[in-house]
């Protein structure tokens, strides 16, 4: 019975749950950074329902080493007024070799931000800058253009 058996095992133990657990592995994950902890249920909720991973977070001082560490498919950062987090964070996020890579949707409810932030992109980075509040389906329009389906 030998490896046969160990398959259906597999198989079997996937039909209970492990299934599941591998297709939630294989889908693309978004990392949301902000400091509103509605905005970080709205965003969560949102993506999940398209059937991303989501990771939220609020401005802590390990969020730089949990981006790297997880590498996620996408990054959502918000820029808030009088608030240097979110730059901060999209320029380190920028200049390190182990994070330039992974696209960011830049948000914020001051347009001027994001004027700010696309006219200085060589030094933030961001691919993409959403003013809240924000179309839904232009939002996940927007994920699924930089790095597609979940």
């Amino acid at each position: 019975m030998g490896e046969a058996g160990g398959t259906l095992d597999g198989a079997s133990a996937g039909e209970a749950g492990g299934g599941a657990e591998r297709d939630r592995m294989d889908r693309k994950h978004v990392f949301v950074v902000n400091g509103s902890p509605e905005f970080l249920d709205l965003a969560r909720d949102l993506l999940q329902e398209e059937r991303y991973n989501v990771t939220t977070t609020n401005f802590v001082p390990q969020t730089f080493d949990q981006i790297a560490a997880l590498q996620p498919s996408l990054l959502m950062v918000d820029l808030a007024v009088g608030a240097r987090a979110g730059w901060e964070l999209l320029q380190r996020l920028n200049g390190e070799a182990v994070t330039n890579g992974i696209p960011v949707v830049v948000v914020s409810t001051d347009p001027s931000l994001l004027e700010e932030a696309k006219a200085q992109q060589a030094r933030y980075g961001g691919q993409h800058f959403q003013a809240k509040p924000f179309d839904i389906d232009e939002l996940v329009r927007a994920v699924e253009d930089l790095i597609g389906p979940a």
